[in-house]
């Protein structure tokens, strides 16, 4: 397969900038599709992979304030309802780009589940806040009543914490290539995919559970052949307080990137989970990253602006598309 570009927006991106609600992220994901334009005009193969956090989290918080007169909402079906409405809106705007552009490429989203692994020890299994915050005693009944793990979130409140696990396979993984090769531009692996386990009769079965969509990053990159990795953060407010500028040009090389993640200094989970999706990039056969906003994605094909990290001089550019 031709070397792949693999884009991961950050489930904030979409949902930040114009705004939260369904017409705001709209106008994101076609932000999104024109930055993108010469990437998806060109020859490369794409896969686009996005989060969604803040997603799930607008479904649930809609969910407890019709609990007393709806069904609850599993939270396997919450992260396939996000991921299928977040990838309709960016299948949506890259077709009405390529369209206006006249390109005849095609774009196709793939509902993905994660087959993750249950088998580590509970007490590793970190626990991820979810949904709306409740005070004490509301809390209290949903642990009981339930049977929720809650975590308290010091001037937020209560929620329900959920066991994150880690990936072992992309269950849709050999179509999703098949159709990267065919030439198409995929959109897939939303959220970090479902989770699903094999239950006892080998069948897949989703579960209560969360996946970051930045874990995928080392289990997708070499089976694609992934060798740039665009990723696309929201708000930079908390690289800028970390001391990465994404609004200027940085070069990094893997061993600058390694310095940096080791710094205990850097107190945004975001920002180091970005920067370990970048390493775990670079460490399985990927050559260039690069990190920007939506608001700064053109500047990345038309500048080197951005953080930039290359496994050889960090100044080389992978573009233009003239492959």
């Amino acid at each position: 397969m031709q070397e792949t570009i693999l884009v991961l927006v950050n489930g904030e991106a979409l949902a930040d900038g114009h705004g939260a609600d369904i017409s705001s992220q709209r106008k994101n994901a076609k932000a999104l599709a024109e930055g993108l334009n010469p990437i998806l005009n060109s020859d490369y193969p794409i896969l686009v992979v996005h989060g969604n956090k803040p997603q799930v989290g607008f479904v649930l918080f809609r969910a407890e304030l019709a609990s007393h007169i709806l069904h609850s909402i599993p939270l396997d079906v919450c992260g396939a309802d996000t991921q299928g409405a977040t990838g309709y809106m960016l299948t949506q705007e890259f077709n009405n780009v390529l369209r206006r552009q006249g390109s005849n490429r095609q774009v196709i989203g793939v509902l993905t589940q994660s087959l993750v692994d249950t088998d580590i020890p509970s007490k590793s299994t970190s626990l991820r806040a979810i949904g709306p915050a409740f005070d004490r005693d509301k809390a209290d009944h949903y642990r009981q009543m339930r049977n929720w793990s809650i975590i308290e979130e010091p001037g937020i409140g209560y929620r329900r914490g959920v066991p994150a696990y880690p990936i072992k396979q992309v269950v849709e993984i050999d179509n999703i290539k098949q159709l990267i090769a065919a030439g198409n531009v995929v959109v897939a692996c939303g959220g970090g995919g479902v989770p699903v386990i094999k239950n006892a009769q080998g069948d897949l079965q989703g579960i209560e559970a969360v996946v970051e969509s930045e874990e995928l990053v080392p289990i997708i990159t070499d089976q694609i052949n992934a060798k740039i990795l665009l990723i696309i953060i929201g708000n930079d407010r908390k690289f800028i307080l970390s001391g990465l500028n994404t609004r200027t040009s940085l070069h990094l090389s893997p061993t600058e990137l390694d310095k940096i993640t080791n710094d205990s200094n850097i107190q945004s989970h975001s920002v180091q989970r970005t920067l370990r999706a970048a390493q775990a990039f670079l460490k399985h056969g990927g050559d260039h990253v690069i990190i920007t906003t939506i608001k700064t994605l053109t500047d990345v094909f038309t500048s080197d602006k951005g953080i930039w990290i290359s496994t050889s001089n960090p100044k080389v550019k992978p573009f233009p598309f003239n492959k």
